[in-house]
């Protein structure tokens, strides 16, 4: 009972320091995707510099769900554009995304981040580059369906973009529409119209910033930071509750003793160290901001920062993102990918762990921990704060005047 309440105890407290990083996090990703079109999206990921580029850019505003990217993904590819750059987009959607990247700050100290960041950058570079010696161009971009073509079946849910199959489907004049919960499908059954017309300027209509001094854009980007928390709920819960009563019940010099018997391997010990990282992320199923305080136990019990990025880089090969990308793209598109990611996350850790984990050392994740211990109750106080004003602003506050007013 000691040891489970000790597991409890960390994972609240784990929870607590990356509080302002996921509602920060949360807020701003959601004001991106409000912002920012899907159709403008899909318009800019062309197979040159300035597409993979886009790609990139977008991945680093988006929802930082794996599962949501994977699925973005697939439609963008769908709909003519560059693999490259769409999977510059996936890349930078879950490694290099301005959510993940506070969750980091806040966990584990802007170095962290900042291998972070760069090593996605590298990863990405890897696969843009080395895609084309393997794939013909025609694998790399389809042909755009046409504009007035009616599709017999929809897959990606109107309401969040996410896969909706198996789902919920709805039979509306002709198509198959399929919605990853029944909330989302009853909505779609009141009004059909209604959520096709907003699914429509959604995907090609950005309001640009000017449109958040409208309070109904605040109302949208609530209800778009819900729909992410709703999306990442069971990854954030396990990654927490995985460090936290990792933290509590496996003494941490175990764990650091077996990967370094792992990096003394004579001539590949380096290499595989580097590879048990991406193995971790896999048998772990974790993805996206709930790998954060497992990068953070692991950095606790000492773990290299090499190691340690490729896991966080590895939430993008658990097989069940691998079942996405085998259903939305062609076979050798998907192996040419992942057998270039891994290439690329090896790469990005190695350089990551020489310029930055070597340079700072042991004191990258216990400094910040005890930094955190000044800054987190400040920032946690502001974070709420700025939510609270959020919530107030997107509010319509009536007096009972106007409402009985308004009754009668």
């Amino acid at each position: 009972m000691t040891q489970l309440l000790a597991g409890v105890t960390t994972t609240l407290g784990f929870v607590w320091d990356s509080l302002y990083g996921l509602i920060f996090g949360f807020l701003i990703s959601a004001i991106a995707q409000v912002v920012f079109s899907r159709g403008a999206m899909e318009r800019a990921l062309g197979p040159n510099l300035r597409g993979y580029l886009s790609g990139t850019a977008f991945g680093i505003v988006a929802s930082a769900c794996s599962y949501g990217a994977a699925a973005a993904a697939r439609g963008f590819y769908q709909k003519g554009a560059d693999a490259r750059s769409v999977f510059a987009f996936t890349i930078a959607s879950t490694n290099m995304n301005v959510a993940i990247l506070i969750m980091f700050w806040a966990m584990l100290g802007w170095q962290f981040a900042f291998a972070e960041f760069f090593g996605g950058a590298i990863i990405i570079a890897v696969v843009v580059a080395g895609m084309p010696l393997f794939l013909k161009a025609d694998e790399l971009r389809t042909a755009a369906p046409p504009a007035d073509a009616r599709p017999a079946r929809v897959s990606e849910c109107l309401q969040c973009g996410m896969d909706g199959e198996p789902g919920h489907a709805v039979e509306h004049e002709g198509t198959t529409y399929l919605f990853c919960g029944a909330r989302h499908e009853a909505q779609f059954r009141a009004d059909p119209a209604a959520v096709l017309a907003a699914a429509k300027s959604e995907s090609e209509t950005s309001p640009g910033l000017a449109a958040l001094r409208e309070r109904s854009t605040w109302r949208a980007v609530l209800a778009t930071m819900l729909a992410d928390v709703e999306m990442l709920r069971s990854e954030l819960i396990f990654g927490f509750a995985v460090a936290g009563f990792a933290a509590a019940l496996i003494p941490a010099h175990l764990l650091s003793g077996a990967l370094r018997a792992v990096g003394a391997v004579p001539l590949f010990g380096y290499p595989l160290l580097l590879a048990t990282g991406l193995l971790l992320a896999v048998v772990t199923f974790v993805c996206s901001m709930g790998n954060v305080p497992i990068a953070r136990y692991l950095a606790s019990a000492g773990i290299p920062l090499g190691a340690n990025t490729t896991f966080v880089y590895g939430d993008l090969l658990i097989p069940p993102l691998v079942g996405i990308y085998r259903k939305s793209f062609p076979p050798r598109v998907v192996w040419t990918f992942l057998g270039l990611f891994v290439a690329g996350a090896m790469l990005a850790g190695f350089v990551m762990d020489v310029t930055v984990g070597r340079t700072f050392g042991g004191a990258l994740a216990m400094g910040s921990m005890a930094f955190s211990d000044r800054f987190t109750p400040v920032a946690n106080v502001v974070a709420l704060l700025a939510l609270g004003a959020a919530i107030a602003f997107a509010r319509e506050w009536r007096s009972p005047r106007v409402e009985s007013a308004s009754s009668s």
